[in-house]
């Protein structure tokens, strides 16, 4: 077995946005060198699945890339223990030059945020409990106030480690049932499908900045009838041109890496709207976004960017969206601002 140097990537050594956007602008058929890239990436793939621990835990949560025989990896996993298993893994695959591991642990992360949060727990004297399960956090415990409640999610999500936030913190005096905090991350590129069968493909995601949780999605397709469009093609018609719409994660049926179905039909359009680019900013450019997206990935509601939540204000409860019954989606959006999570 060969010994390999391991060691924690730079991030200006190596960018794993940058990559991707190399590999999809400047696509070229591979040489020779791409070629055994690629071959060890599939052998690494290989040994991953023969560990029964790994495959079990960590196998789809781990995003492999080879450049030169250099192995960087990305992803977020269980443990320590984990990331030994992984590493002796790859020392079986030949052709491995050396290993970049930019992998992120629970345990470490969990560790992190409780330690992040101490202050907030001086301050307001309560004790928060913190987990993570692949960098995704969640907070429980008890405070007085809902504005601490948002402090400690605030606090969390300030990890540019973290995924994403479930807050299960309970307010005493607060005797609302809970909101679902689903978490889900739609790929770039991901095809969905509606009830009819019409289907489109996400180009973005909206994301909560307080969570880091995905509310909505951006999908660039036709939505037009499928019987009509059936027509049009049979008559020669013209077809109507692509949009991109906004739709709401509570939408979402069932989701893949590849695929995801939702629990509308395309003829449906008061449960999503139209593209609004006024209604969305893009992040700064310091500001990391969760694993597995990039920048360029991820949009904010407007409102995070014109209105701030007085949080700090310990008087004063932050804003809390209401339920509008009957209310499309969009009318929901711009009366709440976004369709938070």
């Amino acid at each position: 077995m060969l010994k390999l140097q391991t060691s924690k990537t730079n991030a200006g050594e190596y960018s794993r946005c940058e990559e991707r956007r190399r590999v999809t602008h400047h696509g070229k058929t591979p040489g020779p060198a791409q070629r055994a890239d690629a071959e060890i990436k599939e052998n690494i793939y290989q040994a991953l699945w023969k560990d029964d621990v790994i495959r079990s835990l960590e196998y789809y949560e781990i995003d492999i890339h080879v450049k030169n025989g250099v192995v960087h990896l990305n992803g977020h996993i269980v443990g320590s223990t984990s990331e030994y298993r992984i590493e002796n893994a790859l020392r079986s695959v030949s052709g491995i030059m050396e290993i970049k591991n930019n992998l992120i642990l629970d345990d470490k992360l969990t560790l992190e945020i409780a330690s992040s949060l101490g202050a907030l727990e001086h301050a307001y004297g309560c004790k928060f409990f913190t987990g993570s399960s692949h960098g995704v956090v969640s907070l429980n415990g008890k405070v007085n106030h809902a504005n601490v409640k948002l402090l400690a999610e605030k606090c969390a999500a300030g990890n540019p480690n973290v995924r994403g936030v479930i807050n299960n913190i309970k307010v005493s005096t607060n005797g609302h049932i809970p909101q679902d905090q689903t978490f889900l991350q739609p790929t770039i590129g991901e095809m969905i499908y509606f009830l009819d069968g019409v289907s489109g493909v996400v180009k973005q995601v909206v994301m909560n900045p307080n969570n880091r949780r995905v509310t909505a999605m951006n999908i660039l397709g036709r939505f037009d009838n499928p019987d009509q469009e059936l027509n049009s093609m049979n008559t020669g018609e013209v077809r109507p041109p692509e949009q991109l719409i906004t739709v709401p994660m509570e939408a979402v049926r069932y989701m893949t890496k590849t695929s995801g179905f939702l629990r509308i039909h395309s003829y449906e359009s008061n449960r999503y709207m139209d593209f609004d680019s006024e209604a969305f900013f893009a992040p700064e450019n310091e500001w990391t976004p969760p694993y597995p997206y990039c920048p360029e990935n991820v949009l904010f509601p407007v409102r995070y960017r014109t209105t701030e939540r007085q949080i700090t204000d310990k008087t004063s409860p932050p804003h809390f969206e209401e339920n509008l019954n009957g209310a499309t989606f969009k009318e929901q959006f711009f009366a709440n601002g976004s369709p938070d999570g």
